[in-house]
């Protein structure tokens, strides 16, 4: 708001030294086009600040809100520069070849920026992801809370944290990455992702009953999870070549050297992986302990047993 405040007593300052002074004889007719050129953006720039102070803020939902701001924006200056060009349009004409030299140094100049802009029009005809969609994107990962005409800020996740868990930090990429990156898009169509819990066993312990704790343990944590998960998969088969998959939770088996691998596969909400995985493995060894014929294998019991030869510590 302060550079907007800014910017726009710089326009009424234009707009005043050419209303009522000329420096350097300045032709009267490139006087005009001047004052009237920072007068559009001085009411475009006030009409904004205004809606910003005044009527947005009534607006309570706070995505609703910000939609139609940023909406507001782009139709407030994207008029403002059509009546600046049918202001310059029969100037326009007596430069015309001077505007091509120029027009050709300030492509190659702001290559990239145009890049980000051709980007920016990429997102908003396929969006590739949306405001609020939680992406990858050339290695950098977040929650996406503004698409600018050049730049993307999302909300960074993961790095130094576990289980994508914001980290504070406000990332900015330039929209250009879309057009020559892969985007790992976590929430569009569908808001899960499969989550895989390892717990190593001895082979004495009780496979068959040790896989039924963690069964039941996913079920009660992520049966509404399996709900919403199940209808959004059956949109996404009416959008995409999408065949139907069981998000109910299963637990595979795998054996090794040192002990028996129990996996754990179920369901979990995309943006709140560590407050839907750790109930789950709270409560399988909570259950695991109170059961005499299933015990949790390490590498220290593996090697204990190994030094022995006790079959009953594996």
């Amino acid at each position: 708001m302060a550079a907007k405040i800014a910017f726009l007593l710089m326009l009424l300052g234009v707009f005043i030294i050419f209303s009522y002074f000329s420096f350097f004889d300045i032709e009267m007719e490139l006087s005009s086009r001047i004052t009237q050129t920072a007068g559009v953006f001085a009411i475009a720039l006030i009409i904004d600040i205004l809606a910003a102070r005044f009527f947005l803020k009534y607006i309570g939902i706070p995505r609703v809100r910000f939609i139609v701001s940023k909406i507001a924006g782009y139709v407030t200056y994207l008029i403002a520069l059509i009546v600046t060009l049918a202001i310059w349009v029969e100037q326009a004409q007596n430069l015309l070849f001077a505007v091509g030299v120029i027009g050709a140094g300030i492509a190659i100049a702001l290559q990239k920026p145009i890049t980000n802009l051709v980007g920016f029009l990429v997102l908003l005809t396929t969006k590739p992801y949306s405001i609020g969609d939680r992406i990858e994107i050339d290695g950098e990962a977040g929650d996406v809370i503004d698409i600018g005409f050049f730049f993307t800020k999302m909300m960074e996740i993961g790095k130094w944290t576990k289980y994508d868990q914001f980290t504070g930090r406000i990332k900015t990429i330039p929209n250009s990455l879309v057009l020559e990156k892969v985007v790992n898009n976590y929430s569009k169509d569908f808001g899960f992702i499969w989550e895989e819990l390892m717990i190593p066993v001895t082979y004495a312990s009780n496979i068959k009953k040790a896989r039924g704790i963690m069964v039941e343990a996913a079920q009660n944590q992520s049966g509404e999870l399996i709900k919403r998960s199940k209808r959004q998969l059956r949109r996404m088969t009416y959008k995409y070549l999408v065949e139907p998959r069981d998000v109910n939770p299963v637990v595979y088996v795998i054996p090794t050297d040192d002990w028996i691998e129990l996996r754990l596969r179920f369901i979990v909400d995309a943006k709140h992986r560590r407050s839907n995985v750790n109930p789950v493995f709270e409560s399988i060894l909570e259950n695991f302990s109170r059961q005499k014929d299933i015990r949790i294998s390490s590498k220290t019991t593996a090697r204990i047993w190994d030094a022995g030869r006790r079959k009953e510590r594996y």
